[in-house]
């Protein structure tokens, strides 16, 4: 996506609220989901939700936590929040899943004088099961390692094969999973290759646990934060005592084990409040789950389930021509949980639908391009409210390359890739790791 828009300013004042949004803010039930269409205010909601708890019920805003499945989604809440109280906290308002788990395993451990949890990294993880894999190659080693499948030995040595390796244990370790277990599903399931990944996932976790001690991986601390809890009845108590709100905002992203966390957590003390859109889920290549969210099939949390359902029924975001055109794909697509957030209403008339077919990329390009001039020239409309939605990464090199050519300022990209294979870095580690090649 190549977006011209300025960031929003931070909203201090108190918005006007609809009838669905302060309905929302007056459910007191140990576990509500809101459900709404993209701009019917969620996310507005998430942040009411907690000033609402501060100023009217008598909450601590140190009682009130807001999740978000990602660091930035979570920033932008916790600055929100803390624009809207005026004031500051002693803990984070708004955190991300992995980061609350984090937080009472690290508060566990300071409490019974054990050593602080450490959260293993991507690249970490990638290390080590670089090394692993490079083991079970060198024949200098009396390693015997896995029989991957021949279809699998070219790629071995390759990155692509470890994240998609990395991604399988990560996702096997989220449903609580060991490799044992993972080997057997490999074997009912016809999948060789899940077998010789369920060997690296028990050496794997041999590895860890003597090289990192207290570490824990992204996808497996919010399970041990639920088994911890579950285990320690003095420790969930504290914990209930201190958290007496829960606002989970984009719930469609919620994984196993994030839902687990927050079952374990829900008590007649403890409100959850849980925001998002089924249709919405992005977070799935990563463990996200919306049934969990939606309450639908076996998969579906069964509090979740039985929890009274608020659909917000305006949608600010999109004028009506938009909002009706999108209505009309979103109605040929199947609806999960029902799809009843897609009846939201337009809460503003006028806004433009055209189509347009073209022969090549670079024709497309131009068209976009001569559109945008022409509303910044002719209809006198600010670059910053404009922006480009590109479908793949693949067009965006040369939507970019053209709108440049024609004026057209853009946003500077965000970082692709990761910093270990940027161009001007990796002759830096080539060098570092023949530095430390001689010095050992």
């Amino acid at each position: 996506m190549l977006t011209l828009r300025r960031a929003p300013a931070l909203e201090v004042e108190a918005p006007r609220l609809d009838a669905e949004q302060q309905a929302v803010l007056a459910a007191r039930e140990p576990v509500v989901r809101v459900l709404g269409a993209p701009g019917t205010g969620k996310s507005l909601l998430a942040v009411e939700l907690v000033v609402d708890r501060v100023t009217r019920a008598g909450l601590a805003p140190d009682q009130c936590l807001v999740l978000a499945p990602t660091r930035t989604a979570a920033a932008t809440l916790r600055e929100r929040v803390t624009a809207r109280l005026g004031g500051t906290s002693t803990e984070p308002l708004a955190r991300t899943h992995q980061a609350f788990g984090y937080a009472v395993l690290r508060r566990e451990a300071a409490l019974a004088g054990g050593p602080a949890p450490r959260l293993l990294s991507g690249p970490e993880q990638d290390v080590i099961l670089c090394d692993l894999l490079a083991g079970h190659a060198s024949s200098a080693l009396p390693v015997t390692g896995p029989s991957w499948p021949p279809s699998l030995q070219p790629a071995l040595t390759t990155r692509g094969f470890r994240a998609e390796l990395r991604d399988l244990l990560m996702r096997a370790a989220e449903h609580g999973l060991q490799a044992s277990e993972l080997a057997e599903l490999g074997r009912v399931h016809a999948r060789p290759e899940w077998v010789a990944a369920a060997a690296v996932f028990a050496e794997y976790d041999e590895v860890t646990a003597l090289s990192h001690p207290g570490g824990y991986d992204p996808a497996w601390i919010l399970t041990a934060a639920a088994d911890l809890l579950e285990d320690d009845p003095a420790a969930l108590e504290r914990l209930r005592e201190q958290v007496r709100l829960v606002v989970v905002d984009d719930a469609q992203e919620l994984t196993r084990a994030a839902a687990r966390l927050l079952q374990v957590i829900a008590h007649p003390g403890v409100q959850v409040v849980l925001l998002g859109d089924p249709d919405s889920g992005v977070q799935t290549f990563r463990g996200a789950d919306p049934r969990l969210f939606a309450g639908t099939g076996s998969a579906g949390w069964a509090a979740l389930a039985a929890a009274p359902a608020i659909v917000l029924g305006t949608a600010y975001r999109l004028p009506e021509a938009i909002h009706t055109a999108a209505a009309t794909v979103a109605a040929r697509v199947g609806a999960l949980g029902g799809g009843v957030q897609r009846a939201a209403r337009p809460a503003r008339a006028g806004g433009a639908v055209q189509v347009a077919q073209v022969r090549a990329v670079a024709q497309e390009a131009a068209l976009v391009a001569t559109t945008l001039r022409r509303a910044h020239l002719q209809d006198g409309m600010p670059w910053r409210d404009m922006a480009v939605i590109v479908r793949g990464r693949g067009r965006t090199g040369t939507l970019r390359r053209v709108l440049a050519a024609a004026g057209v300022p853009l946003a500077p990209a965000a970082a692709e890739l990761p910093l270990r294979d940027e161009v001007a870095v990796r002759p830096l580690l080539a060098l570092l790791e023949l530095a430390l090649r001689h010095a050992l």
